[in-house]
């Protein structure tokens, strides 16, 4: 939600965003442009990676504000056809694995085939799963200049979690985390239970083997997906992760507050501008000798996964990276 009471037109979000180049004058001049009703560059230019929310100095959340301009106009120019098969995903079948009794449950909203190999790691071992349709966050439309449709269902996303009776959910999918927390603040949506980043799960199960682990001392570049924007908090455990497996996080440019999108949401309207932006990406972790690029997000891991290969670093999700560690069976 965009706050104007909180907007200055300081110009420090268009001014950083990394997809355009705007000097704090024009960047102050398209603020009062989209504030007023209009509908600047900036609106049509948008990567919807929602960094200037992240940067903003009074938290008016701008890309709030662009996202629903976006929607208004259709300025992104998504095809018809990209959005049909984003539709398609809350048809899929709902699912629930039963794990063991007092082992957490975990929300795989629409990425679970994305990841059953991973998930049949000791590190998850007893969980019990949920997905489908039930379950899916919806978040991804945000990417398709229609947050409209993520808003409207947020309180059956949460209603359908609750209804699962637990105090706690793990979110495996970084859109679920984001909605469960920053969203449905924003929404004035009560979530009756705490939501669990996968970072947090990963540390406490490490930690609980902590005299045991093994060490992994591997150089990465961490891939931040764009849903962290909404909840950069939970990053401490991320750090925390590195720390018990011993492995480096390069200090690549394009990391932490600095991150980039990894190309995927501009694959439906400009595959010439995804491909730029995954060749930064790229490049930037090659540069900084890394031996592998690290995801936490499907999407960028299937977008990405190729480059880093073609580049000599391996593509590996933080869960597959976790389990490095763990000791030998």
């Amino acid at each position: 939600m965009f706050h104007p009471e909180r907007c200055d037109y300081c110009g420090d979000c268009l001014a950083f965003c990394p997809y355009v180049k705007y000097d704090k004058n024009r960047a102050e001049k398209e603020m009062r442009e989209l504030v007023a009703g209009g509908v600047p560059s900036i609106v049509e230019s948008c990567v919807t990676c929602a960094a200037c929310n992240q940067v903003c100095p009074t938290k008016a959340n701008p890309f709030d504000l662009l996202n629903e301009r976006q929607e208004q106009t259709g300025a992104l120019g998504i095809p018809a056809t990209a959005l049909a098969n984003f539709a398609k995903l809350s048809s899929l079948p709902t699912t629930i694995k039963h794990g063991d009794p007092g082992k957490p449950v975990m929300n795989l909203c629409i990425v679970g085939d994305m990841v059953r190999e991973q998930l049949k790691s000791p590190l998850f071992q007893g969980v019990t799963t949920v997905e489908g349709a039930d379950y899916f966050c919806t978040v991804g439309y945000v990417h398709l200049g229609k947050p409209s449709l993520v808003k409207a269902e947020a309180k059956r996303f949460v209603e359908k979690l609750a209804a699962l009776g637990v105090d706690e959910i793990v979110c495996f999918h970084d859109d679920c985390y984001a909605l469960l927390t920053t969203m449905a603040e924003e929404y004035g949506i009560k979530v009756p239970f705490r939501p669990v980043h996968l970072f947090e799960y990963l540390c406490g199960v490490l930690s609980s083997q902590k005299e045991h682990l093994r060490k992994v001392p591997m150089k990465v570049a961490y891939q931040a997906p764009c849903a962290s924007r909404y909840t950069p908090e939970k990053d401490v455990y991320l750090d925390r992760l590195f720390e018990l497996l011993g492995a480096e996080r390069v200090p690549r440019r394009y990391d932490r507050l600095n991150g980039l999108c990894c190309g995927a949401p501009l694959m439906a309207r400009d595959k010439e501008r995804a491909a730029k932006v995954k060749g930064w990406n790229i490049t930037d972790a090659k540069e900084f000798k890394a031996d592998a690029m690290v995801f936490l997000c499907p999407m960028c891991y299937l977008n990405l996964r190729k480059l880093c290969r073609e580049g000599g670093m391996d593509a590996l999700f933080i869960s597959e990276l976790c389990e490095r560690a763990l000791p030998a069976p």
